[in-house]
């Protein structure tokens, strides 16, 4: 607990030491880290091309599971000048350690209609996605949906595929509070199927984003 403890601190300051602008991408990457991913398009609707970046330490791959530093994520806002730093979390990228016997769990950025998509896959015989939308309002980058999914990946439920049997998926918009949520049996018997309406909440800024898995 207490190396997890000192690992987050020393994220939080390695983003706080991130400049707000640079001329190029390189201006924002912090010493001893490198870019994992990138995406580029356009959040803010301005006609410019935006870059999203994923950074991992230089020596992730030497550290054992609770010890590594955190992966950051950084949104750069293109302008005419450079880059501006519109987002940015040390919580949003799950460590290399993270996806259980499967291995690193971090599988994409997408960007589809403004809205930018984080997504992990992870687990063994037991395997689960996690994605996380956040869009650019307010003057900042919120969460706007959650989709998570766990299954059992072997057994195939009468040809329709891996990821039927022992299914749990739930998908929830946060802006509009409509919430679908899907469970089936490891012989692929329907449990549940609902489509409902959860309460509408303050929506989560990046910056405050963390996991609860």
């Amino acid at each position: 607990m207490l190396l997890a403890l000192q690992f987050s601190t020393f994220a939080q300051e390695v983003l706080l030491k991130i400049p707000v602008s640079g001329k190029s991408i390189k201006d924002f990457i912090p010493k001893d880290y490198e870019i994992k991913d990138s995406i580029s398009g356009d959040l803010n609707k301005d006609g410019l091309k935006d870059i999203v970046l994923v950074l991992s330490h230089l020596q992730e791959d030497t550290f054992e599971m609770d010890e590594e530093p955190k992966r950051l994520l950084l949104i750069l806002f293109k302008s005419a000048v450079g880059f501006k730093l519109s987002g940015k979390s040390s919580e949003v990228v799950m460590c290399r350690h993270c996806g259980g016997m499967y291995g690193d769990p971090y599988s994409q950025l997408d960007i589809t209609k403004g809205v930018l998509s984080i997504e992990h896959y992870g687990g063994s015989s037991w395997r689960w996605t996690e994605t996380r939308k956040f869009r650019y309002q307010q003057n900042g980058f919120y969460l706007i949906g959650s989709t998570s999914n766990l299954f059992w990946n072997v057994q195939d439920c009468d040809g329709k595929g891996i990821g039927e049997a022992g299914k749990n998926f739930k998908d929830i918009n946060y802006l509009t509070g409509d919430e679908v949520i899907i469970e089936k049996t490891e012989d692929c018997k329907l449990v549940k199927d609902i489509k409902q309406k959860q309460p509408k909440k303050p929506l989560v800024k990046l910056e405050a984003f963390k996991y609860e898995l």
